[in-house]
């Protein structure tokens, strides 16, 4: 689905180099999706980046290129947006999927990723990197892909998928890391993807503020990936939905 774009203004062209770490209130090392109606931590070491500032670089600059996201965060330490560890958030508001639908997807990813699915228990889910096969963990309601694509001059990236089936929906964590640094990330990614709750939103927002950074940024091959393995679930999904429709006539 669409979410509401922002304008793109000319003051994006000018941001500095090095991080401005200007401050906007949001809601301190947590955050809250209005559109998805469900929150997440992240660590301290993480930040939000300025929702202008991100489309502006996964969309190249161009207001007619559209790319659906709903928040960009990068480690603090990165210098460039995009060149270090960072993590792109889509929701897809699509209502609860029943079991069985949710089997179709994962069954549909697989077939795509030409990879066999690993059923994992949520103590197991993210714990060490996993290439050969499509991480699934039943519980919890958590899908995970990692895939090795090109990277710039800073050598090859790793992106990490992980859908989140929930009750409106699904939540799509896409996580990049230059290769070397994705091992250490990992626990990272894992403490914000195990802390998907749907609960209390307002007493997430009732948490301390925090500062979201404005960064000059360099998209390499992210919008590419980005859009490529949002592709292949939307695959998935039409392929659910045609499915669904059959069953009901």
């Amino acid at each position: 689905m669409k979410f509401p774009r922002l304008a793109v203004t000319v003051i994006v062209i000018v941001f500095p180099l090095v991080l401005l770490v200007q401050p906007r209130t949001v809601i301190a090392d947590t955050f809250v999706s209005f559109n998805g109606q469900f929150h997440f931590s992240y660590p301290d070491t993480w930040m939000q980046i300025d929702y202008m500032t991100a489309e502006y670089y996964l969309t190249r600059g161009k207001p007619d290129q559209e790319i659906d996201f709903e928040a960009v965060f990068s480690v603090k330490e990165t210098m460039v947006l995009f060149q270090g560890q960072y993590l792109i958030l889509t929701v897809d508001t699509i209502g609860s999927l029943r079991p069985e639908q949710i089997d179709s997807v994962v069954a549909v990813t697989a077939d795509e990723f030409k990879r066999p699915v690993k059923e994992v228990s949520s103590d197991a889910i993210l714990t060490a990197s996993c290439r050969d096969s499509i991480l699934f963990d039943r519980t919890s309601g958590l899908l995970a892909i990692e895939t090795e694509v090109p990277g710039d001059s800073t050598g090859p990236r790793i992106n990490l998928l992980v859908v989140k089936f929930y009750q409106r929906g699904i939540a799509n964590f896409y996580f990049y890391a230059p290769s070397a640094e994705f091992s250490l990330g990992l626990p990272g990614y894992r403490q914000m993807v195990t802390s998907f709750s749907t609960e209390n939103l307002e007493a997430a927002l009732g948490r301390d503020s925090v500062k979201v950074a404005v960064a000059k940024g360099e998209t390499g091959v992210t919008r590419k990936y980005l859009v490529m393995f949002a592709g292949l679930l939307v695959i998935a999904l039409a392929i659910l939905i045609a499915r669904v429709k059959r069953t009901r006539k």
